[in-house]
């Protein structure tokens, strides 16, 4: 994979400021920015996903280049994701999945998706951490969903703020 020369510099840390008047080729450090590096397991990634992202979440697999036969989830559990592919399915495709678990791994100040997906099916708020590990709500949600189909979630601003 290439990386673009903007990339690299949010990677590296470093913003160039050709446009402020500096000499050419000086560059200046800017203040601790989040670095999005490491690796995302994939099921880490899919136990955040409800299906209220119109089909973004696929759309993301597709990119990526990951199987998914079912049509909805990834055929590998164990494929490790650069967290930069999972921030772009996050922001380029709208995966509430993607903003989740990027939410959970660098405790970002954003809504949670899962939240609001399961505020929207079951009525109730607070049950995200419980979700994550009580299959018995899972499949509650799965018995309620279906009344939901077709309903997509829009992101807010906010969690595309705390991805950029």
């Amino acid at each position: 994979m290439r990386l673009s020369r903007r990339q690299l510099f949010t990677a590296a840390g470093v913003t160039a400021l050709a446009s402020t008047g500096l000499a050419t080729g000086s560059v200046a450090v800017a203040a601790p920015v989040r670095t999005w590096s490491g690796e995302i397991q994939v099921s880490d990634w899919e136990q955040y996903h409800l299906g209220l992202d119109g089909g973004a979440h696929q759309k993301a697999l597709v990119a990526l280049g990951i199987a998914h036969r079912d049509g909805v989830h990834a055929d590998e559990q164990y494929l490790m994701v650069p967290v930069e592919s999972v921030r772009r399915a996050a922001l380029e495709f709208g995966d509430h999945a993607a903003a989740d678990v990027l939410r959970a791994r660098f405790g970002l100040d954003s809504p949670s998706m899962l939240g609001r997906g399961l505020r929207l099916v079951l009525g109730r708020d607070g049950l995200e951490k419980r979700y994550l590990d009580d299959p018995g709500l899972q499949l509650r949600y799965i018995g309620h969903r279906r009344r939901f189909a077709n309903h997509v979630l829009p992101m807010p601003a906010a969690v595309r703020k705390a991805l950029a």
